[in-house]
């Protein structure tokens, strides 16, 4: 993949993205289950528990967070919603399922698109939940017409600056964003670095002074900062389970080389989630005009 030189945050581009979710994106939904991102198996203001029945919360975890997700954003009946990075469209139907909202969800894979918009049918639910193939650094709509937002582990697949520089661009003043990103707190090395491109195609995360810096200078400002680095690390040992358990299968289904090189690529990836990085939730806020 191309590398930016200019910003050595910068790995991958739209394009890589789109393809990699075309290609390999279903490993997810057979590791994971039918949402494309992290389980909330620790709600952020509850004790981690010391024993975990892994089997009744996997099946709960994930809806879970996007439910916590939902309430945290907490949009207004008749509000416009835009989903950035909407992944096969599951948080964006429990969004519009639970609020009397419009969501619209992008993505830069045609894939992704293509089974949200079919989720959407069969929910019947056309109506208020769209899905389009477009680029969240070149957003195809007119400026502030949307009453909040979010990127749900997304903002990591693009320019950060330019992806939160359109959000400010498309929302109304006054209103909500909200961010699920990592941050690294340790030096990574080449190796490292590679992980987030071969295994999540995704770019490096940057420090949380660089993270902070890069919100003031867009114009937001933070109003809440939450740590779920637990839940991010047991949904990548469930990731790792499911790969292992199902090796053969995966392997005749998206390639030997990609699969072993996934696997290969589990420990590393584990080392440098737990060890030097943080993932958190931040709510920021566009100000009122």
């Amino acid at each position: 993949m191309p590398h930016d030189a200019k910003n050595p945050l910068l790995q991958v581009t739209s394009d890589d993205v789109g393809n990699w979710f075309d290609k390999f994106g279903e490993i997810y939904h057979l590791t994971l289950g039918e949402s494309m991102h992290c389980g909330l198996w620790f709600p952020p203001d509850a004790p981690v528990p010391q024993g975990l029945d892994m089997a009744a919360m996997s099946s709960e975890a994930q809806d879970r967070y996007t439910d916590y997700l939902v309430s945290t954003l907490d949009p207004k009946p008749g509000q416009r919603v835009l989903d950035i990075g909407c992944g096969t469209g599951r948080p964006a139907l429990r969004l519009a399922q639970q609020r009397d909202v419009r969501v619209t969800g992008i993505s830069v894979s045609k894939e992704q698109i293509a089974a949200a918009s079919r989720l959407a049918d069969e929910h019947g639910l056309t109506d208020r939940l769209t899905f389009e193939f477009a680029d969240a650094t070149r957003l195809p709509y007119e400026d502030e017409s949307f009453d909040c937002a979010w990127f749900v582990e997304s903002l990591c697949h693009m320019d950060r600056a330019k992806g939160l520089a359109e959000a400010w661009r498309v929302l109304k003043p006054g209103a909500s964003l909200l961010v699920l990103e990592s941050v690294v707190t340790g030096e990574l090395t080449p190796s490292d670095i590679a992980v987030f491109e071969t295994v999540f195609a995704a770019n490096t995360p940057p420090t949380l002074p660089d993270f902070f810096d890069l919100v003031g200078k867009t114009g937001f400002h933070t109003l809440e900062f939450k740590d779920l680095s637990a839940n991010l690390a047991m949904t990548m040992n469930v990731l790792a389970l499911g790969c292992y358990d199902r090796r053969a299968e995966f392997a005749e289904r998206f390639g030997a080389d990609f699969i072993e090189g996934m696997i290969a690529g589990l420990p590393g990836m584990r080392e440098v989630l737990v060890r030097k990085t943080r993932f958190f939730l931040a709510m920021l806020r566009k100000p009122a005009a």
